[in-house]
């Protein structure tokens, strides 16, 4: 009897232990097996996040890349439109010298002085002779502009050529 009791005790223990050690196992198993999922869950965020990293580094490279073609851009425009400034300028004295060279334009400029000439001279006399000035005792020969411009000489053609005007010889 106490053998047997014995024996049949151990080997419920051994039973039990088997057990309680199967249930350990299948726990480890258990737990080895979340622990590899959330290693696995862990790799594909860690490669996100390694893929959202150099997506943000090649971005930023192209950012900077294009940010620099359009600096370049940027001084490529601003030198044309000082070359334009500068041609828009030249164009200017270019036309301004070709306006201020017509016969046009020195007829009407020389029409517009002796208006303006005569203007003022016929404006000088009226003073002269508000202030009382006697013609009669004091005769002033360049009072009477018709007779000053028929006593001028009539060498004009050598005063325009002296004044740098001067017109190409007949072919």
């Amino acid at each position: 009897g106490e053998i047997a009791t014995r024996l049949s005790q151990a080997r419920y223990e051994v039973v039990m232990t088997r057990r309680s050690m199967d249930g350990v196992l299948d726990r480890h198993n258990t737990l080895m097996k979340q622990l590899e999922d959330i290693r696995a869950e862990k790799d594909k965020e860690k490669e996100s996040v390694l893929l959202e990293l150099e997506t943000a580094r090649v971005e930023a490279q192209s950012s900077k890349a294009q940010a620099l073609r359009f600096e370049e851009e940027n001084k490529t425009l601003q030198a044309e439109v000082e070359k334009l400034k500068v041609e828009a300028e030249n164009s200017w004295q270019i036309e301004k010298e070709k306006f201020l060279q017509f016969k046009e334009f020195d007829v009407l400029c020389s029409g517009r002085a002796s208006v303006f000439f005569e203007k003022g001279f016929d404006g000088c006399l009226a003073q002269f002779r508000a202030n009382g000035y006697p013609e009669e005792e004091h005769p002033a020969l360049f009072l009477n502009v018709e007779q000053a411009l028929a006593d001028m000489p009539e060498d004009e053609d050598s005063e325009e050529g002296s004044s740098g005007r001067e017109e190409a010889p007949p072919s």
